[in-house]
């Protein structure tokens, strides 16, 4: 006799075990996207930006004021001053500013000795000049040109320069400490007796360093020594 309450139970189980093997392959297998495929390419979502491309400075102006200077000269005065010449080369006409100081409009903002190079500025136009590049030069962007301003604003005097050029000269000047020694105590008796042995070896005149007993048995066998009668 089978209770009623058991033979539902059994069927409940068996309808789980069916309804699981039905379900199962869906959840195995991968979904295909095939069929969204049509909406995909229609771009609901707008199309992907376009690769950014390198921030390239602008080509110099052809009116530029400086497409016809060459740097020429950069000195250093006795009392600090960075003087340039130039050459307009439209005009043959020469320059000679020093920082801050103007001609025909043209103002020297900043010189390097080191890089040999000077910054000028004319109106609202800025450009770098180089002794080595010759006639070339390279305009300033607007946004650089307060940057050029404030380091050439900041950059230090004369005697702030005079001050670490002297120290940096008495720093060379300094006796420099003597090399600590490679050998010392029983290293350095080891190491004289190993080159005593050495230099014996090679027929050179011998340190006034004597032998042991044992080194001078040693140089005998190789042949180094004669025998002591």
């Amino acid at each position: 006799m089978v209770i009623p309450f058991m033979r539902n139970a059994r069927q409940w189980v068996l309808a789980m075990a069916v309804g699981a093997a039905g379900f199962w392959p869906v959840y195995a297998s991968t979904p295909s996207f095939d069929r969204y495929q049509v909406i995909l390419n229609r771009k609901p979502f707008g199309a992907p930006p376009p690769p950014s491309e390198p921030v390239r400075p602008p080509p110099p102006r052809a009116d530029s004021f400086a497409k016809s200077l060459r740097l020429s000269m950069i000195i250093e005065t006795d009392d600090g001053e960075m003087r340039i010449g130039f050459v307009d080369n439209r005009t043959g006409r020469s320059y000679s500013l020093v920082s801050g100081e103007a001609q025909d409009g043209i103002e020297l903002v900043s010189a390097s000795f080191e890089d040999e190079e000077a910054v000028l500025r004319h109106g609202d136009e800025m450009a770098l000049l180089k002794i080595s590049a010759g006639g070339s030069f390279e305009e300033i962007a607007p946004s650089d040109q307060q940057a050029r301003l404030e380091a050439a604003r900041n950059r230090p005097s004369y005697a702030e320069r005079r001050r670490q050029r002297m120290e940096q000269q008495q720093q060379q000047m300094q006796p420099q400490p003597p090399p600590e020694p490679k050998y010392t105590g029983e290293e350095l008796t080891k190491h004289l007796y190993e080159y005593q042995m050495e230099v014996i070896r090679q027929g050179l005149p011998p340190l006034p360093i004597p032998l042991t007993p044992e080194q001078d048995a040693q140089l005998v066998a190789e042949g180094y020594l004669p025998p002591i009668d």
